[in-house]
């Protein structure tokens, strides 16, 4: 009998700043739970031990990730650490999603101006979209 093939998670890679982590834990939970073990987020402060080089791990995660999410507020939008990833997604061709919390689409760094984001408020809309990438992306990658 021939092995099964795991199948790979759908990786998204959350970006937020830490006052804001509770935020991004419950977004990064309602993400796993939605893909019912298929979703994988990846969120620094959960995913990160002691003794390891965050920028070497951010770096890896943004490497591998299949999406980039971003949490945008006020506490974020401006933070060089925030930016500096946003950058590092968009030089690795990553599809970026920001989601807004109390800030509006024109307060988004340029970098990411083009690309349409979600206001917190709606982020039930994202996980409806990121699961249909999920199923895709695994759909598209069964041999025929």
């Amino acid at each position: 009998m021939a092995a099964r093939r795991r199948r790979e998670a759908y990786r998204v890679f959350v970006s937020h700043s830490h006052k804001d982590r509770w935020i991004a834990k419950q977004c990064v939970k309602l993400i796993e739970e939605t893909g019912k073990g298929q979703i994988q987020a990846f969120l620094d402060e959960r995913d990160i031990d002691g003794g390891q080089s965050i920028a070497e791990r951010v770096l890896k995660e943004i490497r591998q990730c299949n999406e980039f999410v971003v949490l945008l507020s006020a506490n974020s939008k401006d933070r060089p650490w925030v930016l500096i990833e946003i950058g590092v997604a968009c030089g690795r061709g990553k599809p970026i999603i920001a989601i807004l919390h109390d800030v509006s689409p024109k307060e988004m760094p340029e970098i990411i101006y083009p690309y349409k984001a979600i206001d917190l408020n709606d982020f039930d809309q994202y996980l409806e979209q990121v699961r249909k990438r999920q199923v895709r992306k695994h759909t598209e990658k069964r041999p025929k």
